[in-house]
């Protein structure tokens, strides 16, 4: 078989290229630190190496969310640990009122304290987060959760949600306590009431009705659970009905601005000018918020009367306080064992899931990483493969038949 001039030069420069562009891989290899540089090189590797990348960045983006969660729950428990210090010391406050001996303005001190401390208790139920989300409103994190109405008393603005982070790919936990479950749901001792303007009333500046007392407990349960509606026929007269069948209570009335108003056995103040067709609300109610709670307190310091059927409504009016603060403080202290409970899970869950980073790491390292030893040996091969080639190519092209003739 003739072997032309033109293919032993082909074969030389083909087997030199080859050599070199070998050496070229093994050259990239020990620069990036990587054994796998592109599919061909191993498809089986190569695709669990993408796998495994794929699962390193899903971990990282669990161990972002365990940090936003740790951080809101961290900030939730301080606040409620916050709320429970302002309960406690409200409590004090009225055990220290049920003494006989205080006089109505030792009660009023009492009651100037105790505004003071529903103002703080107000601010830690709307705290907010290091990016201005309220901690306690739900879903509607823009939202400030507890505000005042018309008459001064705190409403619930937020919804019933709790903000879900996937934490594991089959762990979800929730990183925030909405208000109402907390604050708002608290079980009353006895049958209580809570009072509100109605929303069309035009009177301006608009008249305001307080948070109000229970003043004959059985009246008021033979009532219950029905609902008031005090509506004004005249700035100077209204009628109380009973709001679910229309039926007159009290018909013509005459209205005096903060002056006590009892009926059915509770007592209450609108305060202001009504006009004509403003109306008020006395809604019945199992449950009693914690603000409501201090504000109904308030209102029974502010009202005390010395005769002894007064000291006897104040008396009740201090146990139901004290024993609603009672469940609130339960419902805090529920709400700090769940936020507790999760900050328990996240700490399980990112010592797994670091444990899992680490050995995910090895494995992947084990796939994609260059053996520099293997590698630097390799490359000296190739480099005397390579220089073989050279002089053995050097040799074959100068050989010529005139050298035999």
């Amino acid at each position: 078989m003739r072997v032309s001039t033109q293919q032993i030069f082909n074969r030389g420069l083909q087997q030199i290229q080859d050599v070199t562009a070998q050496q070229q891989k093994t050259q990239l290899q020990l620069s990036t630190g990587k054994k796998v540089l592109t599919p061909a090189d191993d498809p089986v590797a190569s695709t669990r190496i993408l796998e495994l990348n794929q699962e390193l960045v899903l971990n990282q983006q669990y161990q972002r969310n365990i940090e936003l969660a740790d951080g809101r729950l961290k900030l939730q428990d301080s606040a409620l640990a916050g709320v429970t210090d302002v309960v406690q010391r409200i409590r004090e406050l009225a055990i220290t009122s049920g003494n006989g001996a205080l006089s109505s303005d030792d009660l009023g001190s009492i009651a100037d304290e105790v505004e003071e401390r529903l103002g703080q208790l107000a601010g830690l139920l709307n705290s907010q987060d290091a990016g201005g989300e309220y901690l306690f409103a739900g879903y509607q994190g823009n939202t400030k959760p507890f505000t005042e109405n018309v008459s001064g008393s705190f409403q619930y603005q937020g919804d019933e949600g709790k903000r879900l982070v996937r934490i594991d790919a089959s762990v979800t936990i929730a990183t925030t306590e909405n208000g109402k479950q907390i604050f708002q749901d608290v079980a009353s001792e006895r049958n209580t009431f809570y009072t509100a303007a109605g929303k069309s009333n035009q009177a301006s500046p608009p008249a305001q009705i307080s948070a109000g007392m229970v003043t004959d407990q059985e009246l008021y349960d033979a009532f219950y659970p029905e609902d008031l509606l005090i509506t004004f026929n005249t700035p100077t007269d209204y009628t109380v009905t009973e709001k679910s069948s229309g039926r007159v209570l009290l018909a013509n009335a005459a209205y005096k601005s903060n002056s006590p108003i009892s009926i059915n056995g509770v007592q209450f103040d609108i305060t202001g000018d009504p006009v004509v067709g403003d109306s008020f609300e006395i809604n019945s109610s199992a449950k009693q918020g914690v603000l409501t709670t201090v504000e109904k307190f308030i209102y029974a310091l502010r009202n005390f009367t010395t005769s002894p059927e007064g000291r006897e409504v104040f008396n009740e009016g201090v146990a139901d306080t004290i024993s609603n603060l009672d469940s609130a403080e339960t419902s805090i202290l529920a709400a700090r064992g769940q936020i507790g409970a999760r900050l328990n899970t996240i700490e399980t869950t990112t010592e797994q899931l670091k444990d899992v980073e680490v050995l995910t790491k090895e494995f992947l390292s084990g796939l994609e990483s260059v053996d520099y030893a293997e590698a630097v040996s390799l490359l000296s091969m190739q480099q005397f493969t390579l220089e073989a080639a050279y002089s053995s190519y050097a040799q074959v092209t100068s050989l010529s038949l005139f050298d035999r003739l």
